[in-house]
Order: C-alpha cells, then sequence, then structure tokens
C-alpha cells in the first residue's frame, strides 16, 4: 500500500502527468463549452426553420383568402376569445396543420350574426398582409380552446406558434410540433457523448507521447549528469541538435562543468603550491634547531633571529591564505578607506629602497569604497613587490579619475612583460623564482592585492611605468 501511495505522489509530481492532464482538461473543458453552444445553434436553427415553414403556409393561405374571401365556420369549433370580442375558428388547411383564423372587430360581428362568407374587400379593409419577414403577433390568446384548434395536446412548450395578419381585424395562426427537433438534438447528444471522451482521449494520448518525446533530451542529460562526479568533472553532458531550451540547458550545464572544473583545479594547484610553500619554512626552522640542537657550542641567538624570520614568513603566507579564503565567501566590502592614510603606511615602512609619497589629489576627499585593513595589506603588498625588484626608486601616487580614486605604484626596475602581466595575478606565480624566494616574496602579494580590489568593486591594472619598470594601479569607487 505504502508502495503505491509512493508511486501516486511520483507520478502527480511528473511532468509528463501534469501536463497530460491539463491539456486533457483544457481540451474537455472547451469541448464541453462548444458541445452547449452547438446545441442551442442547432436547436435555434431547427426552431427557426419551422418557423419559415409555417410563415410560408400562412402566407399562402391569406393569399387566397385576399381572392376568395373568409369562409362562415361552423358552429361547433368556433371559439370566443377576449369576453367574446374576438372568434376563432380553424380554415381548411393545404399543409396537413391544423390553421386557425382569429376575427375581432367587424369581421369578428359578421361572423357570428350572419354566419357567412366574409368578401375579400372586407378583409383587406386598412391594413396590407404581413409579409414574410414583418410577420405581426397573432391576436388570440392560447388558451385551452384556441390549443385545441391549434392542435396543442399535452405540453405547449413542445410546440411552436406563428401568426401572421392579414388585416386589421384578422390574423392566422398555426402551431408545429417540436418532436423532430428533440429527437435531432437528443441524438446529436448521443453523438457527443461518446464523441468527445473519444477525442478527450485521443489528446490525452497525444500530449503524453509529445511531452515523452520532448522530455527524452532531459532524461539523457540528468542521467548523464548523474555520472559526473568530483573525479570526473571532466566529462560533458550531451547537447541535443535542436537549438531550443533543452540544448541551452545542456549549454549551461556544460558551462557550469566548465568553471567547477577550472575551479577544483585551482583548488588542487593552490593546495598543492601552498604545501610547497609551507613546506620551506617549515624545513628551514626544523634544519636550524636540528643543526643547533647537534651543536654544544651553537649561537641560540643567531638561531632564534633565524627562526623568527621564518616564522614570520610562514605567519605572512597564513594570514593571506586566510585573507583569500575570506574574499572568496563573503559579500563585496561596504565600509570606507582613507587612500592616503593607507598610502602613508605603505611608504612609512623600512624598504631596500626609498619609497616616496606623491599626493596628487590637491586637497580633493581621498575615501573610498572598500574594506580598510584589507586595503592596506594589499597595498603594502605592491609596495613591497615593487621595492623587491626596483632598482633605486619607488614611487606611490595617489590621484582622482573619472571613476574613482586611483593609487599608482611605479618602480624602476625591469618592469612585467606585457605577456605575463595577467599571469602574475594568479596565486603563487613568480617570473623570476630564485630571487622571489631569497627576498622573501611566496607570490600571493599580487593575487592577494587583486582579490581585495575586485572584492571592493575595484580593479588592479599593470603596465608600464613612467620610471622604467612597472606600474601597478589600484582604483576603487568613491565613496
Amino acid at each position: 500500500m505504502i508502495a503505491v501511495v509512493r508511486r501516486c505522489r511520483r507520478l502527480a509530481g511528473s511532468v509528463r502527468v501534469r501536463v497530460t492532464v491539463l491539456a486533457a482538461g483544457l481540451f474537455a473543458l472547451a469541448l464541453g463549452l462548444a458541445s452547449v453552444v452547438l446545441l442551442d445553434a442547432l436547436e435555434d436553427r431547427l426552431v427557426a426553420g419551422i418557423r419559415r415553414a409555417d410563415r410560408a403556409a400562412l402566407q399562402a393561405e391569406a393569399d387566397r383568402l385576399l381572392h376568395l374571401g373568409l369562409p362562415a365556420p361552423d358552429g361547433d369549433d368556433v371559439t370566443l376569445l377576449a369576453g367574446g370580442s374576438a372568434v376563432a375558428f380553424p380554415l381548411p388547411s393545404p399543409v396537413g396543420q391544423p390553421i386557425v383564423a382569429t376575427a375581432t372587430g367587424e369581421i369578428s360581428g359578421a361572423l357570428a350574426e350572419a354566419g357567412e362568407v366574409v368578401p375579400a374587400e372586407r378583409i383587406a379593409t386598412g391594413a396590407p398582409v404581413a409579409g414574410p419577414g414583418g410577420a405581426l403577433p397573432a391576436t388570440m390568446a392560447l388558451d385551452a380552446g384556441s390549443a385545441r384548434l391549434l392542435g396543442i395536446v399535452g405540453d405547449a412548450d413542445r410546440f411552436v406558434v406563428t401568426s401572421v395578419r392579414v388585416g386589421e381585424d384578422l390574423s392566422l395562426s398555426t402551431a408545429s410540433s417540436l418532436t423532430a427537433v428533440e429527437d435531432t438534438l437528443d441524438v446529436t447528444r448521443s453523438v457527443l457523448w461518446v464523441l468527445i471522451p473519444t477525442l478527450v482521449g485521443l489528446v490525452a494520448a497525444l500530449a503524453w507521447w509529445l511531452v515523452s518525446r520532448a522530455l527524452r533530451p532531459v532524461h539523457r542529460l540528468t542521467s548523464a549528469a548523474a555520472t559526473i562526479t568530483a573525479s570526473s568533472l571532466h566529462e560533458r553532458v550531451p547537447v541535443p541538435d535542436a537549438r531550443d531550451e533543452v540544448a541551452e540547458l545542456a549549454a549551461t550545464m556544460n558551462s557550469m562543468l566548465d568553471r567547477l572544473e577550472r575551479a577544483d583545479a585551482t583548488t588542487r594547484r593552490l593546495v598543492s603550491d601552498a604545501s610547497h610553500e609551507l613546506r620551506t619554512p617549515i624545513t628551514v626552522i626544523r634544519t636550524e634547531l636540528e643543526v643547533a640542537r647537534a651543536s654544544s657550542a651553537a649561537d641560540w641567538d643567531a638561531v632564534s633571529v633565524d627562526v623568527l624570520g621564518e616564522v614570520e614568513r610562514l605567519q605572512s603566507m597564513v594570514d593571506d591564505l586566510l585573507l583569500l579564503a575570506r574574499l572568496g565567501e563573503r559579500a563585496p566590502a561596504e565600509g570606507e578607506v582613507s587612500l592616503l592614510d593607507a598610502a602613508r603606511d605603505a611608504t612609512a615602512r623600512r624598504r631596500r629602497v626609498p619609497v616616496v609619497l606623491v599626493d596628487e589629489l590637491g586637497g580633493s576627499a581621498d575615501v573610498a569604497r572598500g574594506d580598510r585593513d584589507a586595503f592596506a595589506r594589499a597595498l603594502d603588498h605592491v609596495v613591497a613587490n615593487a621595492a623587491r625588484h626596483a632598482c633605486g626608486r619607488v614611487e606611490v601616487r595617489v590621484a582622482r579619475t573619472a571613476d574613482g580614486l586611483v593609487v599608482h605604484v611605479d618602480d624602476d626596475g625591469p618592469g612585467i612583460p606585457a605577456a605575463d602581466r595577467a599571469r602574475v595575478l594568479e596565486r603563487f606565480v613568480r617570473l623570476d623564482e630564485a630571487r622571489a624566494r631569497d627576498a622573501g616574496g611566496s607570490g600571493l602579494g599580487l593575487a592577494v592585492a587583486d582579490e581585495v580590489v575586485r572584492s571592493s568593486g575595484g580593479s588592479l591594472l599593470i603596465d608600464g611605468s613612467p620610471l622604467g619598470g612597472a606600474r601597478v594601479t589600484l582604483a576603487l569607487p568613491a565613496a
């Protein structure tokens, strides 16, 4: 029982089932409404046809009376109407159904008193014969007597009464049964009761087939995506030949897998590079301590200086890695940072070459949007990197542009080749491996600076310097 319930729930959540039920339901509703309209229109059309035939018969009888006059009725068939002011009696019918004449006024008096034929000229006095399209309403009320004269037996709603006026005092009426109309409507309803479920079933089957065919590429996508794991990110899902939404979904999934593969490769490379870089200072520390411990005349003051230097290098590398991890996890920075204050701190530190601060703001605001501590660390990395590669001078310029504030760090060193300017922003990338390591570099400085600036909505650009070396520009939006 539980398995059946689960299967029913799964089917109810299926796109194929929902689309099929929706399509069949809407089609059934449309057919139902169309059937109601069809039956109403068919009934109106059939009743209108009967009225046209009856009106034509009455018109023919009216023409005959205008030529021959109105015959005197048989006293047994005369019915008094309206308290005796009108009489109704049957006429010989050439169409096989009763035709009843209703007389009022002078014609009614003449028929009642003399029992003679009313001449045609008296019938037509004062009013022409009504045309087929403009028949006047009957003057005869449909009571028990007039219903008997018209041949109506039983329910009067199953008959249609048609009348035309011949003169001012005379009208002709006839009644036709609606049995044939009701039989036609019953047959039509029976056909619709069979036809509608059949058509709804065909539409449901067609919707099921079309949805199954449309979802077939989706099933292939899900099957292929289910086989992709962390160890097989190089695999891709098949892209259908048709340029539709499914193909767009497959292309999007492949693009996502490309990004995941690159991110995984970057993470693996970062772990490998970080392990290698961290192993170096740890190895140095271990070697220094083992050598000092093995020697009875070890200079522990010198050993402590060397060990502290490696510990500082190790701590700086760990801090950079933690900063990169935080920048990748949190939202863009929303604080404010004074570029002049950050530049003064960076230039005040002792470097291998002189570092000069140049203020090009001219007294204007120097506050940009960003993380103050993170930007100060990023700028210190850039200045330290420039000082390591400069020959004799480093300049830090703070200026304003149309888009915000910038800090230019220029050096007079060998510069960075244009082909390598994008690559040096990657983590643990050094163009001169031995020199960078000897000078204390880890290959994380420019990567940290780039991540910090981009997290604040800015950018980092590497170009040629007016001093002959490299220029690193940190641009931030103004606060």
